[in-house]
């Protein structure tokens, strides 16, 4: 028979981890399987709530049309080209309001 190249598969368990309620184990048999397997869990990751909401302006056309201009010429969001100006007239902006947050487009295969 051939040797497992598995490391995680080489060992035999050393113990049964007994079935809490519901059939899943406990959340103290899982870090003490943790343990033994020289891992620690890693700090939990609070975020604060942030909510945004959706802001519809109409503008003329042609304001329109420099907005997305001036985005394309500094590489950067229309969004990102609005905040950074009311960032310099002294709104409160969110960083992330300030960062492009667009999901990029997969390339064609």
């Amino acid at each position: 028979m051939a040797k497992n190249p598995l490391k995680s598969l080489a060992k035999a368990p050393q113990e049964t981890i007994q079935a809490g309620p519901g059939g899943r184990p406990d959340a103290t048999a899982l870090r003490r399987v943790a343990v033994d397997a020289g891992r620690s869990m890693p700090p939990a990751t609070v975020r604060p709530g942030r909510r945004t909401v959706l802001i519809n302006v109409k503008v003329s056309e042609a304001l329109a049309i420099a907005l997305a201009e001036r985005a394309e010429a500094e590489g950067m969001t229309q969004k990102q080209v609005i905040t950074r100006a009311l960032a310099s007239a002294g709104l409160p902006v969110d960083a992330l309001d300030l960062a492009d947050r667009s999901p990029r487009r997969r390339r064609a295969a």
